[in-house]
């Protein structure tokens, strides 16, 4: 996980703007909006409010996600490598995971 050293600190203000938040994040706006889009989730008060808690949220979403799918995403968010790619690698993590737990 991304170590909270390396993000900005939030300023103590009650709402950020859009570009405030991802900033804050380390996220571009147009990611934001899309991981939006395709939860169906809004963060934030709609349009362009956002609280100290919604930072935290998406931050801990950003770092979590990116982390946990690290040089598996382009920089829009989508994956580099095919569905076929996926499924024998998601085999092979499988057939790790049944290993260790039949030792």
């Amino acid at each position: 996980m991304t170590n909270n050293v390396d993000l900005p600190t939030i300023p103590t203000k009650r709402y950020f703007n859009l570009q405030e938040v991802c900033e804050l994040a380390q996220v571009k706006p147009e990611q934001l909006v899309q991981w939006q889009k395709q939860e169906g989730r809004l963060i934030g008060k709609g349009g362009n409010h956002f609280t100290r808690l919604d930072v935290i949220k998406i931050r801990q979403l950003h770092h979590g996600i990116s982390d946990a799918t690290q040089n598996m995403l382009d920089e829009w968010g989508n994956p580099i490598i095919s569905n076929q790619e996926m499924r024998d690698e998601l085999k092979k993590m499988l057939s790790n995971i049944e290993k260790t737990l039949a030792i």
